[in-house]
């Protein structure tokens, strides 16, 4: 985890984007998807969102989620929350490209 300058997130217009597994707030420190999974949790996600001075709390641009059950193990648990960041990424990064993302009132977004 990289925490920027509010020069440096000036400098680069409030355009970064950020993606992280959608186990926070309730499993914070390490290994949260053990953590998680031990919980037995139904629902995993990812939300992306712009970076702000605030940790994150920059206008959410994209939020995906997938149900897991009793079937999964960490390994596949862990797996699908994995794939799940990286398809969450790429749509909220296609989207930020094809200018379809606006912000709207102080820290939230529309998307088209």
């Amino acid at each position: 985890m990289q925490i920027l300058s509010g020069n440096f997130l000036r400098s680069y217009g409030n355009d970064i984007i950020n993606i992280h597994h959608g186990l926070l707030p309730s499993f914070k420190g390490g290994n949260p998807s053990k953590q998680a999974f031990d919980a037995g949790v139904k629902l995993i996600g990812a939300t992306s969102h712009f970076v702000t001075e605030e940790l994150d709390a920059g206008p959410i641009n994209e939020q995906m989620v997938e149900r897991v059950s009793h079937r999964d193990n960490l390994q596949s648990f862990v797996q699908k929350s994995e794939n799940l960041e990286k398809q969450c990424l790429s749509k909220a990064i296609k989207s930020y490209c094809e200018l379809r993302v606006l912000p709207y009132e102080e820290n939230r977004t529309v998307v088209f």
